[in-house]
């Protein structure tokens, strides 16, 4: 999570995108394969106008819900995991009296891909403009249920920093949504989510492990090691003697949303719900260790056993079947959204 500033909503910044154009977020990184055009476009479900027109309404109900501390506001943009994450955020906003740990999402968009859907539900995506004050780019997924529903944020990631986004067609052709069993890639989305979560779970150990970039590379498992043996060492003591462990669980494929990249891979998003335990021997008492973990608690104290709940969302790069290359992590998100004692 990151800090944020409430900002009113303005004309949106949609750079000129080019046809299998390419982004660079700032940092070096390894990049995914070339790019070839993508010819099996036939032109978008929707136009980069009525496009704009829905992310200036999106972050207007963003905007007043974090304004005002009320997540009411949200339910007429908002939907799926990054309601769920942005209600839980701030209700801890409420609860600490302040809305440091909501996170920001820039207004101004570097990228803009559109779906060739012709049936419902559709799903597009944004992807940010870097922003003055440093934070992380962002990858955003807006669905639209049915043709009297309105676009609504579905999800979003942080990009990670150094990462060569794969290229996507021009947005006035349009760019393919696949389904979650398409097997024109290496992995199908639903086996690539389950694997990736397998990954996080189990670690190198993983018999999927091969199938993706060394986890030295990826800065969610990256993350994840780090607390894992940060909250190790804290349990390891005599009068402690605990564990920590981590998973994590792959959501219906309800869940996955798939665009077709130009060079015949794909970016997966994907929903997954993590749990961390902490557990210490009988009559000793853990203490949550973030904010946000003690104003979901809301003062309910002390326990030898505190289970954390947290709404994820990944990003990976597919290539397309028959490919060496690996699969790569494009972004995350991860959010604490529940916390029980006992």
């Amino acid at each position: 999570m990151t800090a944020t500033t409430t900002r009113k909503p303005g004309r949106l910044a949609v750079a000129a995108v080019l046809a299998a154009s390419s982004l660079l977020v700032a940092g070096c990184s390894s990049a995914p394969p070339a790019p070839t055009p993508d010819a099996a476009a036939s032109g978008p479900a929707l136009s980069l106008d009525q496009n704009t027109t829905v992310l200036e309404s999106m972050n207007a109900a963003i905007a007043a819900a974090t304004e005002t501390l009320d997540p009411a506001q949200l339910a007429a943009r908002v939907t799926g995991p990054a309601l769920a994450v942005r209600t839980s955020q701030i209700e801890v906003a409420k609860v600490r009296g302040s809305a440091d740990l909501i996170t920001e999402l820039p207004t101004a968009y570097q990228q803009i891909i559109l779906p060739t859907t012709e049936t419902w539900p559709r799903t597009s995506f944004a992807i940010t403009e870097p922003t003055d004050q440093l934070q992380p780019q962002r990858m955003l997924a807006l669905v639209q249920e049915t043709p009297r529903d309105p676009y609504k944020l579905w999800g979003w990631v942080q990009l990670r920093p150094g990462i060569r986004m794969p290229a996507f067609a021009d947005a006035k052709l349009g760019s393919e949504i696949l389904a979650p069993d398409d097997t024109s890639l290496k992995v199908t989305p639903q086996d690539v989510v389950a694997q990736y979560a397998d990954l996080l779970t189990t670690g190198d150990g993983s018999a999927f492990a091969g199938t993706f970039e060394p986890s030295t590379e990826d800065p969610f498992r990256a993350l994840l090691k780090t607390v894992a043996e940060t909250q190790a060492a804290l349990l390891a003591g005599d009068r402690v003697n605990g564990t920590y462990t981590f998973s994590a669980t792959p959501r219906p494929d309800t869940a996955i949303k798939t665009v077709r990249t130009a060079d015949g891979g794909a970016v997966v998003m994907a929903a997954l719900d993590g749990t961390e335990v902490m557990e210490a021997m009988a009559g000793a008492r853990i203490t949550p260790g973030t904010n946000t973990a003690l104003a979901l608690l809301q003062g309910q104290g002390e326990s030898n056993r505190v289970t954390g709940g947290f709404s994820d969302m990944i990003a990976l790069y597919v290539p397309p079947a028959g490919s060496d290359q690996p699969v790569i992590l494009v972004g995350y998100s991860h959010v604490q959204t529940s916390a029980s004692l006992g």
